[in-house]
């Protein structure tokens, strides 16, 4: 059975909000660090913004009543003026609260897409891939010094998207996800789960490529890894989630491998491996059925501890191969033995 058009309708509109926040968030990074986004400030926002995820759902989930769209925008808003200020406290403290508003928005568009998904896979992912396109273009425009003022726009259009979706975020039930097998105990699985994501994070950073010179190419490479993100949900939900970690593990490894100084081959090979960010969210679900939230924020945790080696180490190219090559032989190990293509079961509510 095909995605209604109410789910993909959700799953669109917080695409398009996850692009917004993205725009303001890596725009205020930018601009204030031109040379580098790596260091304390950059590990205190991703800090804020990945780990407490988990946390900030459960508690949606709770306690529904709450206007958490309008706060998660009103905190990125007081943050834009908090990271100008040249005390350093107040800046640093913009920071992290700018993480907190995108970690409450990341979690009402995790909860609204699961909630109107029917079960699919696809409406999370298309919500999730919208932060590809928002990252590199709030990026160029604080490379460009655009003017501050300009953020208002983006938050404008994410507050009016999420107040049409509100009733989502809302809902009281959720539809189930049958992704793994039944056999391998349910910590296990969401052990699996972070370990895959957190891999998956690393070798992002690991990828050789350094034919990304221009300005366009950025563009391209980080429109490649969104529109992976999204086809993965939609093969997941067609041919199979094994048959999609397949592609998104081994078939893409030559290509990121070989793609060092050769754009079209290193693209493909970031199409295929973006198509895994999905699954894992699915095997949380698998197994958190009533807490979409708390499933989103243990994928978000492991894409924190994955990046935690770019501030900390570097590796030259024959170490990237090596660890490329071995850890995504484990992700496909760990998802092939972890997952089923077992669709008859899905759909059902609980």
């Amino acid at each position: 059975m095909k995605t209604s058009k109410a789910a993909n309708r959700t799953g669109t509109k917080y695409f398009f909000v996850h692009a917004c926040v993205e725009i303001v968030c890596f725009y205020l990074l930018r601009v204030h660090y031109p040379a580098a986004m790596a260091g304390a400030i950059a590990l205190a926002y991703d800090f804020a913004a990945f780990l407490p995820q988990g946390l900030i759902g459960d508690f949606i989930i709770r306690h529904k009543k709450i206007p958490y769209e309008t706060a998660g925008h009103v905190l990125m808003a007081a943050s834009i003026f908090l990271v100008a200020s040249p005390a350093k406290a107040v800046h640093v403290c913009g920071y992290l609260i700018l993480g907190i508003g995108n970690a409450i928005l990341h979690e009402c568009g995790a909860i609204a897409a699961v909630a109107d998904s029917e079960g699919k896979i696809f409406p999370a992912a298309l919500f999730v891939s919208g932060g590809s396109f928002g990252l590199v273009i709030g990026q160029t425009l604080g490379i460009y010094q655009v003017s501050p003022y300009f953020l208002i726009l983006p938050l404008l259009l994410s507050e009016a998207l999420c107040l049409t979706a509100k009733a989502s975020v809302r809902k009281e039930s959720y539809p189930e996800f049958h992704v793994t097998d039944a056999k391998i105990p349910a910590g296990l699985i969401l052990l699996i789960a972070f370990l895959v994501t957190a891999v998956r994070s690393y070798i992002a950073y690991a990828i050789p490529i350094s034919w990304n010179k221009e300005l366009w190419q950025t563009f391209f490479l980080f429109f490649i890894m969104g529109a992976g993100k999204a086809l993965g949900g939609l093969l997941a939900d067609t041919i199979g989630v094994r048959k999609t970690a397949f592609i998104g593990t081994l078939a893409a490894i030559p290509f990121l491998l070989f793609g060092d100084q050769r754009m079209a081959v290193s693209c493909i090979g970031v199409f295929f491996f973006s198509m895994t960010m999905s699954l894992t969210f699915a095997m949380c679900l698998n197994i958190l059925k009533t807490n979409p939230g708390l499933a989103f924020g243990i994928t978000t945790a492991g894409l924190f501890l994955g990046l935690l080696p770019a501030f900390f180490v570097q590796f030259d190219r024959s170490v990237n191969t090596v660890l490329i090559i071995v850890l995504s032989l484990l992700c496909f190990g760990l998802l092939r033995g972890s997952l089923t293509d077992d669709f008859h079961v899905l759909n059902r509510v609980s």
